[in-house]
């Protein structure tokens, strides 16, 4: 039997952070590369990345397709398509860094539910619960473990003045 009161200062139960950090960076990671993604044109070789590419080739078939297969109206499908790119971009970095990391998660798991509701005005909304269900699911996980953001920009800076 091992006491616990015995057990060595230096090594504490660090299991909790790096789940957390796991989390936050899977989350980032995801949001950031579906925001570039929305930038991206073409395969292979051809493969190009652009503002156009998203302005002229990506947001005007989102908008239309939204705007044709749900109750919303052409102008609110508009403003979502022509923005949600930039929006997975900046919460994907917000919340990979942990930059007031509660709040970054939450700014995240809304942006996952902004998908599924775009998804879901679509005619075919099988990756609803597949990708967007999960992806909620995995946010509310981190944000179970927020407690333990030892390794986020806000750890880190909050350990420092406390020193």
């Amino acid at each position: 039997m091992s006491d616990s009161s015995t057990a060595p200062k230096c090594c504490s139960n660090l299991a909790p952070a790096y789940a957390h950090l796991l989390l936050r960076l899977w989350i980032g990671m995801r949001l950031f590369m579906a925001g570039v993604d929305k930038f991206r044109w073409g395969n292979g070789e051809t493969t190009t990345f652009s503002f156009s590419n998203y302005t002229e080739l990506k947001a005007p078939p989102i908008a239309k397709l939204m705007a044709s297969n749900s109750f919303l109206p052409e102008a609110m499908c508009n403003a979502f398509a022509n923005s949600i790119g930039y929006v997975l971009l900046v919460v994907g970095v917000w919340t990979a860094l942990g930059i007031f990391t509660e709040l970054g998660l939450l700014a995240a798991g809304a942006v996952f539910l902004m998908l599924g509701f775009g998804l879901a005005c679509l005619p075919d909304d099988t990756e609803l619960v597949g990708n967007i269900g999960v992806s909620v699911a995995i946010v509310a996980l981190a944000l179970m473990t927020a407690h333990a953001k030892k390794f986020s920009l806000d750890g880190i800076l909050g350990k420092k003045k406390a020193e």
